[in-house]
């Protein structure tokens, strides 16, 4: 064997809260295990019901024999925390791309204070009107956090504007405009994995958790890892997603 059962499993307990503590989608988005690591579709639980494909998501990273096999596992951990973070970032670049989608009409707003305001009461009266009333979660990339937290006479009006939006938990992710997603639960910030799943409106299944894969030597001598996931976002009911474009 190139990693020792021991090393295996220090590694993969690495992987799984790297992962955790590093991937907003696995922060903000209930998940449940599907009980089959080879399952390659799952129901949507839609109406009218459909399937989804599984996703297999890997990013692949090589070791030497002595990185494997030190006394220490540190200087395996050092690559394999730093590829699962890589990970974690494909992972919520893809899962943020498909909600986006999941809302063709937008709401727009101008940015000003009061607009953003508006915008936000009225993104929070959709997903009420959908039947999601407790606190929502928001996402958004940098400049919506800079709108957000703007300074108005000596005071950040973000608690303010958050506030009337409905919003307890607020997540920055690249590439993002606005997002927000409905809840039935109150869920903490970053505690969405101890949330049930059934009652919201998006959810992952998750076929193989966070962990580590070991391949083999490679052509260069080095033994060949990756860190994987498989996976499927579920959006249950696109009515508790509101998109927001600035």
């Amino acid at each position: 064997m190139y990693l020792s059962a021991e090393r295996l499993a220090v590694a993969n307990r690495a992987v799984r809260e790297t992962f955790e503590q590093t991937s907003v989608a696995w922060q903000a988005i209930p998940h449940w295990d599907t009980g089959d690591p080879g399952q390659t579709w799952v129901r949507s639980d839609t109406i009218p019901p459909g399937f989804l494909e599984v996703d297999t998501v890997n990013e692949k990273f090589a070791v030497t024999l002595a990185q494997a096999g030190a006394p220490l596992a540190d200087p395996l951990l050092a690559v394999l925390m730093k590829t699962t973070v890589e990970l974690a970032a494909t992972i919520d670049t893809a899962v943020l791309a498909k909600l986006q989608a999941a809302d063709p009409t937008p709401l727009q707003t101008a940015g000003t204070t009061q607009d953003l305001l508006n915008t936000l009461v009225d993104a929070r009266a959709k997903v009420e009107t959908a039947g999601y009333r407790a606190p929502s979660c928001l996402f958004t990339g940098a400049d919506g956090l800079k709108r957000l937290n703007h300074i108005e006479s000596g005071e950040d009006i973000a608690e303010a504007v958050l506030k009337a939006g409905g919003v307890t938990s607020l997540y920055r992710v690249d590439e993002t405009g606005m997002l927000m997603l409905g809840r039935r639960q109150r869920i903490a910030q970053g505690a969405a994995a101890t949330a049930s799943p059934g009652e919201e409106p998006v959810d992952l299944a998750v076929a193989v958790a966070p962990s580590l894969e070991v391949i083999g030597e490679n052509a260069d001598g080095a033994i060949e890892l990756a860190v994987r996931i498989r996976y499927a976002l579920r959006i249950k009911d696109p009515g508790g997603v509101v998109g927001i474009t600035f």
